[in-house]
């Protein structure tokens, strides 16, 4: 082999040489980087992965608890709504009461008797209701209010009717000093305690 055969072969030796080790750095170099691609692309994929997750059970809780809201507002409506009827049918005993003379009749007496002990007076004015003016002898009446008083008081029966389910107002005679004791004004006064009670007895609490 001459020595130009020879310097060929070994350039030739050389340039196949370096090509291979170039070639096999290559290779590694794209092995390492295709496995950081992966790697990063995992990592990625895993933070997609959470923050999705995280967002579903973000909204699925957000639905959870606007439906508990929701659902609670219902039952808070139901409740109101059931207690309104309890006291408008403990209204229309209250109305019922009124037009029970056996039962009614007593009470008005107690009532007028109470309010005129209260105000201190011997001479008062009492008002009443468009149907007690019509249906009360007021002769009798006045004897048994004088009866619990146990003393001669003078009463004004007004003609001017109130606007109540029954009982009274009694006044001075010129008005300035006055005790309601209506049917209306004391179940008024009962009333939070009858809304207490009705939802403590139906729902376990105060509603």
């Amino acid at each position: 082999m001459s020595e130009t055969e020879k310097f060929t072969v070994d350039i030739l030796t050389a340039a196949r040489n370096k090509s291979q080790t170039m070639v096999a750095e290559a290779e590694r170099e794209t092995q390492k980087a295709l496995q950081d691609a992966k790697s990063r692309l995992a990592r990625e994929a895993d933070d997609v992965i959470r923050n999705a997750r995280a967002e579903a059970e973000g909204i699925k809780r957000r639905h959870i608890s606007e439906a508990r809201h929701k659902v609670k507002l219902q039952e808070q409506v139901e409740k109101d709504r059931v207690l309104s009827e309890v006291l408008e049918e403990t209204k229309k005993k209250v109305k019922e009461f009124s037009d029970d003379q056996n039962a009614y009749h007593p009470f008005l007496a107690s009532s007028i008797a109470n309010a005129i002990r209260e105000l201190g007076l011997l001479e008062v004015v009492v008002r009443v209701n468009g149907k007690d003016l019509k249906r009360i002898d007021r002769n009798n009446l006045t004897r048994e209010i004088e009866g619990k008083l146990q003393k001669k008081v003078k009463i004004d029966w007004s003609s001017e009717a109130i606007e109540a389910l029954g009982g009274a107002v009694v006044s001075n005679v010129d008005g300035s000093i006055r005790i309601v004791s209506t049917l209306d004004q004391k179940f008024e006064a009962l009333e939070p305690q009858l809304f207490t009670e009705a939802g403590r007895l139906l729902f376990g609490n105060s509603a």
